[in-house]
């Protein structure tokens, strides 16, 4: 049985490229398939159709390092974005 879900303000497009969107999964629909909270999907156009996968965030003991590691390297990485690297 198809289910029509309605369009919230809760849905957030994370990135647009050529012929693909990546989407960030509302907290419901990630609970009721039993996905991680912050799980992205990707959707392709390919082929006259479209093709998704999942992306699921990284662990949180990952997610920890990696804020300790951009705190420490702050002006490092401001300094790669401003030359563009």
């Amino acid at each position: 049985m198809s289910e029509i879900l309605e369009k919230t303000d809760e849905l957030k497009t994370i990135s647009v490229e050529k012929d693909t969107w990546i989407l960030e999964l509302p907290a419901e629909v990630c609970k009721r398939e039993g996905f991680a909270e912050g799980t992205l999907v990707s959707l392709t156009i390919k082929n006259s159709g479209i093709q998704a996968s999942f992306v699921k965030p990284p662990a949180k003991k990952l997610q920890e390092i990696s804020k300790r590691l951009l705190k420490k390297n702050h002006k490092l990485y401001e300094e790669l974005r401003r030359i563009g690297d």
